[in-house]
């Protein structure tokens, strides 16, 4: 692991922090995986994917709707919550966790400026 890659590890280890929270991802916007802090039951890599792809999508509903891309998404499942959003110009930061869990962390620590 590079220098980089550390620093960018160590800014996540907050957002886990928080009682809930099953995984802090920075991923890139075509999906690659760049940092991860996560339970071992998530597999980082397909969810960086999947994110990428969730996001391509927001993309073009918000072409079709004459919007700007969508900066935050939020999908809320049976246990689990899923939030990403911008971490600064060239990441994206992924939070999976419980929904109360997900809320406060984001809300607390919000995304590097």
């Amino acid at each position: 692991m590079s220098d980089i890659d550390d620093v960018l590890a160590d800014q996540l280890v907050p957002y886990r922090a928080t009682p809930g929270v099953k995984a802090a991802l920075l991923i890139s916007h075509d999906g690659f995986l760049v940092a991860a802090d996560a339970d071992a039951s998530i597999t980082t890599d397909a969810v960086a994917a999947q994110i990428a792809g969730v996001m391509d999508i927001g993309r073009r509903l918000a072409g079709e709707l004459s919007q700007p891309a969508a900066r935050y998404i939020s999908m809320e499942m049976e246990t689990l919550n899923v939030l990403a959003a911008p971490f600064n110009d060239e990441l994206m930061l992924v939070l999976i966790g419980e929904p109360s869990a997900i809320r406060l962390s984001y809300t607390l620590r919000g995304a590097s400026s």
